[in-house]
């Protein structure tokens, strides 16, 4: 299992002391999966230079491809190496795969070999969405999915899914060849879930805040606990 956490500007970066394999850029006052204010991801990518691969979200999505497309191709012009999606309003499952592989054509007209992670909330998504969704993403070609939580203040990720159906979607994911990854309000006492769920990446925020809620300012402390929680993880001194 990898290791993700999410930042929301370049002075976060500097409470690391080493790197998880993902740095991922995003802003929770504006969603779950809240596109960075214009600049930030290149502060963020300026500021680590090349050493660790970069996500960045862009958006809690409703079926608009073209907005969506300029915005992962900013993204990617920006720095960022993962383009993260949330897939919050759409009116059909084939609509879910035209807008992903819209954002994958824009981006390969754009000059960029960058991977598309779409994201699921289990808080709101239906659940059968949740169960084909490993399936969508392939036929997409995205390089990954993801389930998160829409609403961070109704519990972590499994407040929402029991292990069973998360164990079935990680699963599912490798049975389809994509990358499987996990968050949402996820704390240090959910390593012992995750650990049997197995996601391929879990992803982290809440866990390593000053204020514990997710909204401004990385612990060093709570971040080398959350390190010493993850067993053979390869981090960048």
């Amino acid at each position: 299992m990898k290791l993700l956490i999410s930042v929301i500007d370049p002075l976060e970066c500097t409470a690391f002391s080493r790197w998880p394999d993902y740095l991922d850029v995003k802003n929770p006052s504006d969603g779950s999966l809240g596109k960075p204010r214009p600049g930030v991801i290149r502060a963020v990518r300026e500021f680590i230079g090349g050493r660790i691969v970069i996500s960045a979200a862009i958006g809690d999505a409703s079926d608009d491809a073209e907005l969506y497309s300029k915005r992962a191709v900013m993204a990617a012009g920006e720095g960022a190496d993962i383009i993260k999606v949330g897939l919050f309003s759409f009116s059909s499952r084939r609509a879910v795969v035209k807008f992903l592989q819209k954002i994958g054509d824009s981006l390969k007209d754009s000059g960029g070999q960058k991977k598309i992670v779409p994201a699921v909330y289990a808080d709101v998504a239906d659940k059968n969405l949740i169960r084909k969704f490993p399936r969508l993403a392939r036929e997409a070609g995205a390089w990954g999915c993801l389930i998160d939580t829409f609403d961070k203040s109704r519990g972590s990720l499994s407040a929402h899914l029991d292990l069973d159906a998360l164990r079935r979607f990680t699963a599912s994911c490798r049975e389809n060849g994509v990358v499987s990854a996990l968050a949402g309000g996820l704390r240090m006492e959910d390593f012992d879930w995750l650990s049997n769920v197995n996601p391929d990446v879990a992803g982290f925020r809440s866990a390593v805040v000053t204020n514990g809620r997710g909204e401004v300012g990385i612990d060093a402390r709570k971040l080398e606990g959350l390190y010493s929680k993850v067993e053979g993880g390869k981090f960048k001194v």
